[in-house]
């Protein structure tokens, strides 16, 4: 019992400690007119400034854009608004510089996610979000994991390194704990990517494709963990 504790003391210190950009993280917001899909000044104003962050942000990371709006109108509708929404600010993006590489996916939530909870017209509802995606999507295979060849760095080995002992202590928690399940499985497998993806040298060629591994272990280490 004593060290099914530490070992979950351990998990809880390194997923408290684990860097910034391991999370999504959000560069900034755009605000829209009421039932509109076009910048007006402000929200120009808002593009520019989110671009400038991008640019001068080195991570491999995809930039997420999801797209809201208020809470009038249909579900349906809302939906294909923050869609337009989303859209727009994206391709306000790449004209202000930012590589269309760069952009991943686009998205809206409608209104299914008020910043304000208000049932009328609120401009801080009607908004695009735009930051860094987590790169800890559901895997099915590790082959779909959007990471480049040029993303070995620092931040990737920081990465790999809280996930490597993330990875560890599960497994020691699962092994004291007896429990030999799915969960269990996908430690060890997580341990043994990750431990390998740390392991190489920036420059090495099979340095991004257990990297790759890595997060796609780690994916299902997490989902196995939930259920």
């Amino acid at each position: 019992m004593r060290l099914q504790k530490l070992a979950r003391l351990v998990v809880i210190l390194v997923l408290s400690v684990l860097p910034v950009s391991v999370l999504a993280e959000v560069f900034g917001t755009v605000n829209f007119n009421f039932d509109s899909d076009q910048l007006d000044a402000e929200g120009q104003r808002q593009v520019d400034e989110i671009a400038e962050r991008l640019k001068a942000t080195d991570s491999y990371k995809p930039t997420v854009v999801v797209g809201y709006t208020d809470a009038v109108g249909s579900t349906g509708y809302n939906q294909s608004l923050g869609q337009r929404r989303a859209n727009t600010v994206a391709r306000a993006l790449v004209a202000a510089g930012v590589s269309v590489d760069q952009i991943g996916d686009i998205s809206s939530r409608g209104k299914t996610d008020l910043l304000i909870a208000v049932t009328t017209a609120e401009r801080r509802n009607r908004r695009v979000t735009v930051g860094l995606g987590d790169i800890l999507a559901a895997c099915r295979s590790y082959r779909d994991v959007p990471l480049s060849e040029t993303a070995a760095g620092d931040e990737l080995q920081s990465d790999l390194t809280a996930r490597l002992q993330v990875a560890v202590a599960q497994h020691d928690q699962l092994t004291n704990s007896g429990r030999n399940g799915p969960a269990f499985q996908m430690a060890g497998a997580a341990r043994e990517d990750c431990g390998k993806a740390v392991g190489l040298d920036a420059g090495s060629i099979r340095k991004v494709e257990y990297a790759k591994r890595c997060f796609c272990s780690s994916a299902r280490l997490e989902a196995a963990l939930a259920q």
